[in-house]
């Protein structure tokens, strides 16, 4: 049988064509939202403050999927990664003529945490508990070594055991610097962490559990003396962006991604 369209039904279809062209039917307002949504989220940032002598504004760049990037045409170097002079941190550690004045309190107190961690000097007695898991253990020290190395990797000739940063200090906010402010802190937590879990450990857990208070303390100390060295304004904001410690899982999934890009490249040239 054939259908026949009624004088209302054409005028219900033609409304509704009508409000859909206009967006006013719900399916196109969702729509329109979320394409203004996806249209915010890539808006470039950028912001302008006090910096080291010789920079220019705008001093960072990005956007918030990624963290801060270092404008293009400024003195830093935040953009690049440097070859790590190992010689010259080997000399800073072992020189005595700023003994005091550089923090090296939380240093010294890093190292006996991360022996402790390494080597317990008793056993905490849980009875039958269970205090870990050692595939997850290994997964977590996996993750640990991949903050480590491309935090050292990205920091470059800034890199420095003590709190107070070095005098040439380029503040870094690309690579491992876009997913947390201090990868190196972060890789030693997780590093202490999965040691304890793959070994069933809770004594290294606590002993863990103490480095990360410590970590975060001279994490807090750092900031102070780069906020002084950058200016807040610009420091607050980088700050802002990406979390201190704790990485986020969209920012640590990206980190992997280049890390494993990096290493197939590498693997390709040699």
């Amino acid at each position: 049988p054939r259908s026949v369209r009624t004088p209302m039904a054409s005028t219900t279809v033609r409304a509704f064509a009508t409000a859909r062209a206009a967006g006013v039917c719900p399916r196109a307002r969702r729509a329109r939202a979320r394409s203004t949504r996806l249209a915010r989220v890539t808006t470039p940032i950028v912001l302008v403050g006090g910096g080291p002598k010789g920079w220019s504004a705008p001093i960072f760049v990005g956007n918030n999927t990624r963290g801060l990037t270092l404008a293009k045409g400024t003195n830093g170097d935040g953009d690049g990664d440097e070859t790590l002079n190992v010689d010259a941190v080997m000399k800073e550690i072992t020189d005595t003529s700023e003994l005091g004045q550089r923090d090296e309190v939380f240093f010294v107190g890093q190292m006996v945490l991360i022996l402790l961690v390494a080597f317990p000097p008793f056993q905490l007695d849980v009875g039958d508990a269970k205090f870990g898991d050692p595939l997850f253990g290994i997964a977590t020290i996996a993750l640990a070594a991949v903050l480590l190395v491309q935090g050292t990797k990205n920091l470059g000739n800034s890199l420095t055991p003590f709190p107070k940063p070095r005098a040439d200090n380029v503040l870094k906010t690309q690579g491992a610097y876009a997913v947390v402010r201090h990868p190196m802190y972060s890789g030693l937590i997780f590093g202490c962490f999965g040691t304890a879990l793959a070994t069933g450990d809770p004594t290294r857990t606590l002993f863990t559990m103490a480095l990360a208070a410590l970590l975060n303390a001279k994490a807090g100390k750092e900031e102070t003396y780069l906020e002084a060295m950058h200016g807040a304004d610009v420091y607050g904001a980088y700050a802002k962006e990406v979390p201190r410690l704790i990485p986020r899982i969209d920012g640590m999934k990206t980190l992997l991604d280049d890390f494993g890009k990096n290493f197939e490249t590498q693997a390709k040239d040699e």
